[in-house]
């Protein structure tokens, strides 16, 4: 009994720095819609662009993010919550595939970046690649736990 939990605080006390850096992620990405929408926004209407595919490519990308961080939360959360392994898979490739690239480009690829948009940018970047990591790491523990209690109930 002891054994058991010793082994339950120890899974716990994995899956609680990816809980609390979703956790605040959402509270991140909240001022990141209204902050960065707006500059996409107003970089559109207001600002001269050289480049009329960088004029047209801001606001798609920005609607990707906005469209991809909705359900990568959610599922990031319930895969954590739960001990999920294939939401905690989805927050993953969801976290690497369009958050990742969308964040740099808003960021840093711009033809117009504001300072505010590398604020912006480089925060919301290093919480994605602490997600990342940490759902790496809680994914492999996550896989080799699990198989292992498959391969000990087939026996």
């Amino acid at each position: 009994m002891a054994s058991f939990n010793k082994q339950l605080l120890r899974r716990k006390a994995e899956k609680l720095p990816l809980a609390i850096c979703i956790h605040y992620n959402f509270y991140l990405s909240f001022i990141f819609v209204i902050l960065m929408g707006q500059l996409v926004v107003t970089k559109h209407r207001e600002f001269y662009f050289c480049n009329t595919f960088q004029r047209s490519l801001s606001v798609p990308v920005f609607c990707v993010w906005l469209a991809a961080e909705i359900p990568r939360l959610y599922v990031g959360q319930k895969g954590v919550l739960r001990d999920k392994l294939p939401e905690m898979a989805a927050f993953f490739l969801l976290s690497f595939f369009p958050q990742f690239f969308t964040i740099i480009y808003l960021g840093f690829l711009q033809e117009i970046i504001l300072p505010f948009d590398r604020v912006l940018g480089v925060t919301m970047l290093l919480f994605v690649l602490l997600e990342l990591i940490l759902s790496w790491r809680l994914l492999r523990s996550t896989m080799t736990r699990q198989s292992a209690l498959f391969y000990r109930s087939i026996r």
